[in-house]
């Protein structure tokens, strides 16, 4: 990776003794050991508001937290989120993170001549991490993979993240310590090669 590349990871799981919080470790000393720059957004340790007071009718003033989340993102050519598929969706804290952080004027704008969004974190790539308990398949079979649609379409792609990749990490109640420590295994290898 060349020295202009900066990874910027985002621990988006509340529990701070969660697997989650493990396999961002994990991808962090991958990262380090490649001598990859690499910053850390730990979303359980900020100070802020996650509920978005007025929708988007009027400004919520944003915490300074939040404000240097913003920073440390502009600044990243390289975007990994780690979090838990929780009913089909993201953690309450880290959609609330989302949802105060990502807004108009520092994510996307609206050309309002053409009346669509305009995409303003174009130049970065994505990766989302995650664990589920259900079984890869059945969720592949029977829900329709729509989690990560969701994260692909409405997030990384309405923002300008390109390219969008993913590593599910499924089963994780069931699975036990020899199939936990590959995933980290391989947690700390993506973050060896920047994935």
């Amino acid at each position: 990776m060349p020295p202009t590349e900066r990874i910027v990871l985002i621990d988006g799981h509340p529990d701070a003794g969660s697997f989650c919080a493990v396999l961002a470790q994990a991808y962090v000393e991958g990262a380090r050991e490649a001598s990859r720059d690499i910053a850390t957004i730990v979303v359980r340790d900020l100070l802020f508001d996650p509920i978005l007071r007025f929708g988007y009718r009027q400004e919520q003033p944003l915490e300074p937290d939040l404000l240097a989340a913003q920073e440390t993102i502009r600044a990243a050519t390289h975007v990994v989120w780690v979090a838990p598929m929780w009913w089909g969706g993201l953690p309450g804290l880290l959609k609330g993170f989302l949802d105060r952080t990502f807004i108009r004027g520092f994510s996307h704008r609206f050309d309002p001549a053409r009346r669509i969004p305009v995409k303003l974190l174009t130049g970065r790539s994505a990766t989302l991490i995650y664990t589920q308990s259900s079984p890869w398949l059945y969720t592949l079979l029977v829900h329709g993979d729509h989690f990560w649609r969701m994260v692909r379409k409405s997030v990384f792609e309405f923002v300008g993240f390109a390219p969008a990749r993913r590593r599910c990490y499924a089963s994780i109640k069931v699975c036990g310590p020899a199939a936990r420590a590959l995933m980290i295994g391989d947690a700390r290898r993506l973050g060896r090669e920047g994935f």
